[in-house]
């Protein structure tokens, strides 16, 4: 997402800096700064908050490498840590600002509360789950194969929308990126998804959105169901439907004060050479 919205008294303190002309930087440039992206994020340490023993296993190349062309993220990666049977746990978003300084973008895509450390003190630590499952109404039965179960997936995402008000300037429909950012589960019995998918949706190439589909096991002991569940990556209002229905919704949140909810921003130094 663009911070162009928002940080006016925190940039302020920092400063600004210029950002090269597009097409002037060479591919080891290009290179060196995911080097740098992968080695800030490999930093943290991130675990359920009530088991620090129970690491999420940080995936140490990004799901999507993007630049947001109508907001001010020059250059950014994705990144995931990933928990039992691969399910993501957490994402971060790294990304260079236009103004010359780092950024990390942090959302929740846990049933349960998390911490992320990177000494001492916890860099970011929720105080709740950052994905709430809903069952998709009158979806089918989650086919026997991981193969039609995708085909499945692909079927329910037609009837899903989601929605944010970039910038204050009015709601817009953000794309649905069809391949998932992650597939996992664990067929049979068991209290986690026998399958699940995360899936993203984008304005231009950056992520604003997060819908995840799971196979949960379904309540009173019926067998599994399809389940979904939405996630910012955005501080800005966003909203999400089903078949014109709005399901989820969130409004404009300064999350670059909130190192406790569920999607946080933090600043994370100047760009070297700015």
């Amino acid at each position: 997402m663009s911070l162009s919205f928002c940080l006016p008294l925190v940039l302020g303190l920092l400063g600004q800096a210029e950002a090269p002309a597009p097409g002037t930087e060479t591919p080891d440039e290009i290179a060196a700064r995911l080097e740098l992206m992968k080695g800030a994020v490999a930093k943290y340490a991130v675990h359920p908050a009530d088991d620090p023993a129970a690491r999420y296993r940080l995936q140490p190349e990004p799901v999507l490498r993007f630049k947001n062309t109508v907001g001010d993220a020059e250059d950014g990666a994705i990144f995931l840590w990933l928990g039992a049977d691969d399910r993501p746990e957490a994402a971060v978003q790294v990304f260079a600002h236009r103004n010359g300084n780092w950024f990390h973008e942090f959302t929740s895509l846990s049933t349960r509360p998390i911490v992320a450390e990177t000494g001492p003190r916890p860099a970011w630590s929720t105080t709740e789950a950052g994905i709430e499952f809903k069952p998709v109404p009158g979806a089918p039965k989650p086919a026997e194969s991981s193969e039609q179960r995708l085909r499945q997936m692909h079927a329910l995402l037609n009837d899903f929308l989601a929605e944010n008000d970039f910038g204050n300037k009015g709601w817009q429909k953000l794309r649905l990126l069809p391949k998932p950012f992650a597939r996992y589960g664990k067929p049979g019995p068991g209290p986690g998804p026998i399958d699940g998918a995360l899936f993203s949706y984008v304005l231009t190439t950056d992520p604003e959105v997060y819908l995840l589909l799971e196979a949960r096991p379904g309540k009173d002991g019926k067998g599994p169901e399809w389940h979904y569940g939405f996630a910012p990556m955005t501080v800005y209002p966003v909203r999400g439907s089903w078949k014109g229905r709005e399901v989820w919704s969130l409004p404009y949140r300064e999350a670059w004060k909130t190192p406790n909810a569920t999607f946080s921003v933090h600043y994370a130094g100047p760009r070297a050479g700015r």
